[in-house]
């Protein structure tokens, strides 16, 4: 074994450890957490007093709040002590001893590890990320804005479609653009789907989402007031839609599919299968999807091959958190002039000065020229019904 591949085993070795550490120290957080605020509710405190309180105060807007982050802690903690019993379960006589349990390790570790460990950076982070953000930012960006929408119930839904679409937007450019997709990979690159990968974000990817939301948000009039609610119910909806196949099979949710973001809608986002590559980029809503082409459905012929393109093993937290950083910074170091240079840095993933058939868009329209079926979305249909009706009522002005 040479001095490289000592480190790296070295490395893993330490990884494993502070993993087995923050994944004991966060459990147990959580479940004591969980269940005091249940033993509080009985009193009429803890839950209940979170979600009644501000009824009296007229402030409905944090009971709705509350109430997603009890149902997202619950539907967290189900998901992961569904995982580690199922799993007990299907290795109960199979292996015995350190054998046994060196496989639970293993499987726990690819469902679990990015998520633990990434949560540990965010939470060893000062906590000048995502809400604080806010309030610092605002002042300043508050001056360009022509108004600012009222608290009516009608208000509430122009400034969900805003959010909406500063979400499209970020998500969006974060997939389409290198740098950004350095910071937001991490979170691509869990090769299982569960509700902790909601957890496996790059922490410097809050500077610019922050940023974005606030951005596009406060120019379009959104009152600063509803920042916190919304950001809270994208978030709440976002760790669901992350819901694990083990938990929630089919993930299609009914008629609801066609309305709001479903798991089945965001397993798609995050599969790398040719067909699903960039598409599905909103959070709750899909109409922002629908307007700029990006909605694709899940299809039952294409199985849903989570993680992304370049060989990961997810387990080696230090090549899934910083190894597209590290790439991108090879590719420029090796670039030839300041133009390819800046090119490596704003240009899709895939990208490079003598072929661009790699870019996640190119891959994907390759696809569909031989299975173009499968592409096909609700828009194509309305606008092919509107075309067809348009040329029908064509011919009979002509008299055909």
């Amino acid at each position: 074994m040479n001095s490289t591949e000592k480190l790296n085993k070295n490395l893993r070795i330490i990884e494993n450890v502070i993993f087995v550490l923050a994944f004991g120290y966060i459990m147990y957080h959580l479940v004591t957490s969980y269940g005091s605020y249940v033993h509080d509710s009985i009193k009429g405190k803890g839950y209940i007093g979170a979600i009644v309180d501000p009824i009296f105060t007229h402030e409905y807007y944090i009971s709705v709040v509350s109430i997603l982050i009890i149902l997202s802690a619950t539907c967290v903690l189900w998901e992961i002590l569904f995982f580690i019993i199922q799993l007990l379960k299907e290795e109960r006589g199979n292996t015995q001893g350190y054998d046994k349990y060196k496989i639970i390790f293993k499987k726990v570790s690819v469902n679990y590890k990015p998520s633990f460990l990434a949560l540990l950076i965010h939470q060893l982070l000062p906590k000048l990320i995502l809400i604080n953000m806010f309030w610092i930012w605002l002042p300043h960006i508050q001056k360009f804005g022509l108004f600012t929408i009222n608290l009516k119930w009608y208000s509430w839904i122009y400034a969900y479609l805003c959010w909406e679409f500063s979400t499209w937007v970020f998500h969006f450019s974060s997939h389409r653009i290198r740098f950004l997709w350095c910071l937001h990979s991490p979170h691509h690159a869990p090769a299982e789907l569960n509700m902790t990968v909601n957890w496996v974000h790059f922490f410097a990817e809050s500077y610019y989402s922050t940023l974005i939301h606030l951005v596009i948000s406060t120019l379009l009039g959104v009152n600063p007031l509803m920042f916190l609610a919304i950001m809270s119910i994208d978030s709440a909806w976002g760790v669901f839609t992350h819901v694990s196949e083990r938990a929630l099979k089919n993930g299609q949710l009914g008629i609801l599919r066609y309305l709001i973001i479903t798991p089945s809608h965001h397993r798609v986002h995050h599969a790398k299968n040719p067909l699903y590559l960039d598409t599905n980029f909103a959070f709750v809503l899909p109409i922002w999807d629908w307007m700029f082409g990006t909605l694709q459905p899940i299809k039952e012929e294409v199985k849903v091959n989570y993680g992304i393109s370049r060989e990961l093993d997810v387990t080696n937290f230090s090549d899934l958190y910083f190894g597209e950083i590290l790439l991108l910074y090879r590719d420029v170091k090796n670039a030839a002039g300041i133009k390819n240079k800046l090119l490596y840095i704003v240009m899709a993933p895939g990208w490079t000065p003598t072929c661009s058939a790699k870019t996640a868009s190119a891959v994907r329209q390759d696809f569909l020229k031989t299975n173009p079926a499968l592409g096909v979305t609700s828009k194509d249909r309305f606008l092919a019904a509107i075309k067809s009706s348009f040329k029908i009522d064509k011919l009979k002005v002509k008299g055909v």
